[in-house]
């Protein structure tokens, strides 16, 4: 419900903002290798297993680095994504997990 609620809020203020020129984008990130992430109290071993499982289940056949973010991020600021705007853009490996 949350996401759904953070697309509609991103669409309605590429709406709103647009006319000033202001652009409004929202990046989903799939399951993404991250120290917050692993603060959960698992072990490095029991953290890298958890990772893996995930990774099977992407057609990428790996998980997000937090550069595959960043990089989502340069190009969504940068003027080579100048006219879009109320995009919500999936960095998930193409993740099929329902």
């Amino acid at each position: 419900m949350s996401k759904a609620a953070i697309n509609m809020f991103t669409k309605c203020m590429a709406t709103e903002l647009g006319p000033k020129g202001i652009r409004v984008n929202a990046i989903g990130p799939g399951v993404v290798r991250t120290n917050i992430s692993k603060a959960n109290g698992f072990t490095d071993e029991e953290y890298d297993q958890f990772l893996d499982s995930f990774a099977q289940k992407y057609p990428l056949g790996r998980i997000g680095d937090p550069g595959d973010i960043a990089n989502t991020v340069g190009y969504l600021a940068s003027s080579q994504a100048n006219f879009i705007t109320g995009a919500i853009v999936a960095v998930d490996g193409g993740d099929l997990v329902v």
